[in-house]
């Protein structure tokens, strides 16, 4: 009788292949289904969506505990192309999953991610896909609720995951439950600091602190900051269909 083919899941990042948050979810999927880690080979946090053009790609690979794993010397949206199209060929994941993020992303911040461009490069690709994020920064950071969070529901997110990309946002502790949720809007003051180097050049070091705002009840940022796991549905049509059926009838000059 032909053995059982099992869950296959893609994990990917944009905070290195080392990171912690991956690793740890690494482990806690590892017993429950096939888990290929293909990821940057050091930090690519806020690339967005951009893609490895004007170099090669190189792969190294990996083994822990026996399987092959990856590290590329791209982007996290190249990893998932890489791993779709050339690595995991044979065996496609069922799953994509990039994440656990150290930090959250929240709101606006969606579009400078490399955690959410990776699952959107695996919905382009026509698999389901996951982003997974923590909103805490600390060296102390505890991501195996988080972790065992995704093991637990992996079977109705993945449901979820094949009608939009999903991005799930953890508070730093204690979940008080979970929640769907809509994108927040997050804007920050004080984006740019003006500093001068030895040379007496003045250069420009990118910060900022996030701008207070009355947040909907179902955002995702007043659902983490209240303690619970936002989940929220996204999609990559930009399309302004309102716009479209309000001029569609217009005769522009040509």
């Amino acid at each position: 009788m032909e053995k059982a083919r099992r869950f296959q899941v893609l994990l990917t990042n944009d905070d290195g292949f080392y990171a912690e948050g991956l690793q740890t979810l690494y482990r806690v999927l590892a017993d429950e289904v096939d888990v290929t880690i293909v990821a940057p080979d050091r930090e690519r946090s806020a690339v967005g969506h951009g893609i490895t053009m004007h170099q090669p790609l190189r792969t190294t690979p990996v083994k822990i505990h026996g399987r092959e794993h990856w590290l590329v010397n791209g982007t996290p949206a190249d990893c998932v192309k890489l791993a779709i199209e050339c690595i995991l060929k044979t065996t496609p994941p069922d799953l994509v999953i990039a994440g656990i993020n150290r930090g959250p992303n929240l709101g606006n911040d969606v579009l400078y991610s490399g955690t959410v461009s990776a699952a959107i490069e695996g919905r382009m690709n026509n698999k389901p896909s996951v982003a997974a994020s923590l909103a805490g920064y600390g060296a102390s950071n505890d991501f195996g609720p988080a972790a065992a969070f995704i093991r637990d529901n992996l079977n109705i997110i993945k449901q979820m995951a094949e009608e939009a990309i999903m991005n799930i946002n953890f508070p730093q502790e204690n979940f008080k439950g979970a929640a769907m949720t809509r994108l927040g809007k997050r804007i920050y003051q004080n984006v740019f600091e003006e500093r001068i180097d030895p040379r007496g050049q003045t250069y420009f070091w990118l910060g900022g602190d996030p701008v207070g705002f009355q947040q909907l009840n179902d955002s995702d940022i007043l659902a983490v900051e209240s303690g619970f796991v936002s989940l929220t549905p996204l999609k990559f049509d930009l399309t302004d269909e309102s716009l479209i059926e309000r001029f569609c009838a217009i005769t522009f000059k040509v």
